[in-house]
């Protein structure tokens, strides 16, 4: 095989395995890959029968080089396997799937007081970004306090009827989650392809959105879509939590920490969670030098280090 036609196959392999890995960045977080799993199928096919060509060649110059291309090409199809696989086990867990019912209603609402809508955006991304952050502070001060400030729960504590407003708020939190994003994707022009809830290898929610649209937004966009929902989980929780102090309804206050939890179990800076992919999309829009941006992303390893530090630490200080 000519040097040529060896670079020619190793620029195809490089551009399947970044399709590859663009196609399950969208189906983490939720968007419909299905025609685009397709055709990275039919590329991978023919680039295997294009190896399978040469492989009886006898030059040997080029079969060092062959056999990386040979075997690139093998991890790439495994990786392929491993997308479908996680892909049909969401499938295999959904209950319940709108195709054409919700997802009419988003883009029916938000094409009325579309400034209103564009609002909410923008008040829930702020929202989000600092959800994020407040994720990490709290978190970090209870691994090395053992508590969390300005929280303190009455003798009887998360049990009976304030129990089940928690267990509420978390169902509250979930459904104003995936409606925050699927008011992003309406609001933006991007096609939703379904909206269920899923019960299996995830539970929770799924919205599929189509990729090609979606990518082709701007990344202020892709921000909005992954720090809406959990921006939403904090507005809530300050609005109810707000009116519960003012009435004194412990119940109010329950909804308003189980809606919270949802939020920032989703709002942890890893992938594929949204707080993962806030983390990601703020370092890619303002961090232009890529070492710095490794730093940054790289950070995120620092904290579990650190809470891990902070944690051993509480614990050996209080039982020794």
């Amino acid at each position: 095989m000519r040097q040529a036609e060896l670079a020619g196959l190793a620029n195809h392999l490089c551009r399947l395995e970044k399709d590859l890995s663009k196609i399950q960045a969208f189906r983490r977080k939720g968007c419909a890959v299905e025609s685009s799993l397709g055709d990275i199928y039919c590329d991978l096919r023919g680039l295997g029968d294009y190896l399978k060509k040469f492989q009886a060649e006898k030059n040997v110059e080029a079969d060092e080089e062959l056999a990386h291309i040979t075997e690139r090409h093998k991890n790439l199809l495994a990786k392929f396997d491993a997308v479908t696989s996680e892909a049909k086990l969401q499938d295999e867990g959904m209950v319940v799937a709108s195709k054409s019912t919700l997802p009419d209603f988003f883009y029916r609402i938000t094409s009325r007081y579309r400034g209103i809508w564009k609002f909410f955006e923008a008040i829930t991304t702020v929202f989000g970004v600092g959800i994020v952050a407040f994720t990490i502070i709290i978190l970090t001060y209870f691994f090395a306090f053992g508590n969390i400030p300005f929280f303190h729960l009455n003798e009887g504590g998360i049990f009976g009827i304030n129990g089940l407003g928690f267990v509420v708020g978390i169902i509250v939190g979930l459904c104003v989650h995936e409606f925050a994003h699927c008011i992003v994707l309406a609001n933006n022009g991007i096609k939703i392809k379904r909206v269920g809830l899923v019960a299996g290898f995830i539970v929770g929610g799924l919205i599929d959105a189509d990729e090609n649209t979606f990518s082709q937004k701007d990344p202020r966009v892709h921000l909005r879509f992954n720090a809406a929902s959990i921006g939403t989980n904090a507005l809530v929780a300050v609005v109810l939590g707000f009116i519960g102090l003012l009435t004194s309804s412990e119940l109010l206050m329950c909804l308003a920490l189980g809606d919270l939890f949802f939020g920032i179990i989703n709002s942890f800076p890893i992938r594929p969670l949204d707080g993962g992919w806030v983390y990601e999309d703020l370092i890619n829009m303002y961090l232009a030098d890529k070492k710095i941006k490794n730093i940054f992303l790289s950070a995120r390893i620092g904290f579990l280090i650190l809470w891990v530090v902070l944690f051993t630490h509480y614990v050996l200080a209080h039982h020794s």
